[in-house]
């Protein structure tokens, strides 16, 4: 498998209210993260990096693209330009149809922004072990990547001493990336019973890193795959020991 088709991106005592968030129609349902009204139980991440953020027990919108949304049938076509325009080659965009051909797709997300899809990930089903999923391909519209939205925006200084601040939001695959990991930060006994346990990626530990990803976590398992590429997505701080059996479609790429 080519690395490259994997990524290029406390509560109190009384019973809290409870506001439902959806982020995705995601693991063949609406997923939901649920907040308390005092602050997100997952952390800032569910706050700041998937919907807004909590200020004061209060919900503020950030800017930034729509909220990620699952694929369906109607956006098979745009997903498969997207693919193959963010990729050298269209294995990506084959891997993907095939994933879907042999019943092995968990989820699809997509990112929106003015009825495009700027971003996009596939979660496949681990053959081994159960319960495991494994992220690839993901994917940016080229001409938005790094940020490039912010520059269309008047009132964002792009270029100046706050060019991250203003780029940051639109950044597609870290948002995204963003609202993946701060599932994991919801406690486990929170978790829906169809989030996969365990994510699996192949890519830098440098990049996948800052989302929760953890190349030491995962130096116990069993890959075809190099284990200095391998990453997981889990919640806790175990280190799991378990042989990654992945799709045969990923297989055979």
């Amino acid at each position: 498998m080519r690395q490259k088709a994997i990524g290029r991106i406390g509560q109190s005592a009384r019973r809290p209210s409870l506001m439902m968030l959806r982020i995705g129609a995601a693991f063949g349902r609406s997923l939901f993260v649920l907040l308390e009204s005092e602050g997100p139980p997952c952390g800032p991440a569910c706050g700041a990096s998937i919907l807004g953020k909590v200020i004061g027990g209060r919900f503020a919108m950030v800017v930034g693209p729509d909220f990620s949304t699952s694929v369906n049938e109607e956006h098979y076509e745009e997903v498969d330009r997207l693919l193959k325009s963010a990729f050298p080659t269209d294995a990506e965009a084959r891997l993907v149809r095939q994933l879907r051909a042999d019943g092995d797709m968990l989820l699809e997300s997509r990112k929106p922004w003015n009825g495009k899809t700027g971003g996009y990930f596939a979660l496949s089903r681990m053959y081994a072990p159960e319960g495991w999923a494994c992220l690839a391909p993901m994917a940016v519209r080229p001409e938005w990547q790094g940020g490039r939205l912010a520059e269309r925006n008047p009132n964002m200084a792009v270029g100046g001493p706050k060019d991250e601040m203003y780029r940051s939001p639109w950044r597609f695959g870290t948002r995204m990336l963003q609202e993946l990991a701060a599932i994991y930060e919801i406690p486990l006994e929170r978790l829906p019973a169809n989030v996969p346990k365990t994510i699996v990626v192949l890519g830098k530990p440098s990049f996948y890193g800052r989302y929760g990803f953890s190349w030491q976590r995962a130096q116990k398992l069993k890959s075809p795959y190099p284990l200095e590429s391998t990453l997981i997505l889990r919640c806790g701080d175990d280190v799991p020991e378990a042989e990654l059996v992945y799709p045969r479609a990923l297989s055979d790429l």
